[in-house]
Parts: structure tokens; sequence; C-alpha cells
């Protein structure tokens, strides 16, 4: 003879628990991930306004530098020698070369002399100088293997060690040549060409730790 079922065992109220742990599990997980987002979002809004703060901040600081490169260099800026334009020192390349050549003139070396003290009295502990040679878009003549960017490179190179020698410290500084891939102005006229023939000296302020953290 079949034993009865026990009058207590019901199998919907299995279901049901079962159900209602599951409905919980799912609240819980929302409530979790919603949290998370939430943190997302306020962690990503503290790091946007850090990397706000830390540009603006560096905006400042390069106002004042400009500021003070402009009282510094006012002498060769009053001579015509450099031009300064967005806080870039600009010098036209036959202030400081012969034509097609790299070697620093006499007159050269002036230049660069002269702009030294006031570029020092500029720079801050944490800045590095940046030199960049640029020329137009003629050709190197005389050669097929030295182009307008090995030009525009060395005459950076020969500008840095002119700094180096006027007491700037190595590791702050470093050249880069552009050719004629980077002009000021169209190179449809001799006056434009004459203008894109140049060197560049800009300062620039190292990156921190603490920029790189918050940087995304």
């Amino acid at each position: 003879m079949r034993r009865n079922r026990d009058e207590n065992s019901n199998p919907w109220m299995a279901y049901t628990d079962l159900g209602v742990a599951l409905v919980s599990l799912f609240i819980l997980a929302f409530v979790a991930m919603a949290t998370l987002k939430e943190q997302k979002a306020e962690d990503l809004t503290r790091t946007e306004e850090e990397v706000l703060s830390c540009q603006e901040q560096m905006r400042k600081i390069a106002a004042e530098r400009n500021a003070l490169l402009s009282k510094s260099l006012q002498t060769s800026i009053e001579a015509g020698l450099i031009a300064l334009e967005d806080g870039k020192i600009q010098i036209q390349a036959s202030f400081l070369f012969p034509i097609n050549g790299a070697n620093l003139t006499k007159e050269g070396e002036g230049v660069i002399r002269g702009i030294s003290k006031g570029l020092l009295e500029a720079l801050d502990s944490t800045d590095v100088i940046m030199v960049s040679g640029f020329t137009d878009d003629i050709p190197f003549s005389g050669s097929t293997s030295y182009t307008n960017w090995n030009l525009s490179t060395e005459r950076a190179v020969n500008v840095v060690k002119m700094l180096v020698k006027m007491g700037f410290p190595p590791d702050r500084l470093f050249a880069a040549g552009f050719g004629e891939h980077r002009p000021k102005y169209p190179n449809d006229s001799e006056e434009h060409r004459r203008l894109n023939r140049r060197v560049e000296i800009g300062v620039t302020p190292l990156q921190s730790n603490k920029t790189a953290e918050v940087t995304p």
C-alpha cells in the first residue's frame, strides 16, 4: 500500500521561494550596477574637473611666461632680429645661417647669444626648450640624398648646441626638423619663401606625474 504524500509538502511553494530568490538576486544586482555606474560617473566628473583645472593652470603659466619673454627679449624684438608669436621665438634663417648652410654664422651666434639671457630668465625648473627648423619648398641643390629635412634638422641641432654653450641644461633641450612641411605662408613668392625659412624656439612645461595620472 502506497504512502500518502505529506500534507505539508507543496511543490508550488518551492517554485514560489525560488522565484522570490531570483527576483531578490536580480534587484541586488541591479542596485549594485546602478551604484557602480554612479560611482564611475562621479570619478569621471572629478577627473574631468582635475584635467580642466590643470589645463587652466598651464594656460596661466604660459601667459605669464610669454609676458616675461616679451620683456626679457625686448631689445632683440625691437632690433627686428626676432619676433614673438604665441609664446614662440621666431628667427629668420637668413639671420643665422648662410644660404643652404647649417652652421651658424658669427652674426647668427650673436643673435642666439643675445636672446639666451632673456630665455634663461624665463625658463622655469619644469620647462623644456624645443628648437624647430623649417625651410621653403625649393629642393636642396647639390645632392640627391641631402634634403630640406636634413637641412632643417641640422640647423635646429646647431642652435641647440649653441644654447648649451650659453648655459642651458642639455637634458631640457631638443631639436626637430620639419623641412618644407610646416610653412607659415604659401610658397608662392620669394617673400613668403623667405619667411618660411626660419627657426622657432618654444618653451614647454614638462608634464608632471600628477598631470599624467589625471589625463584620460
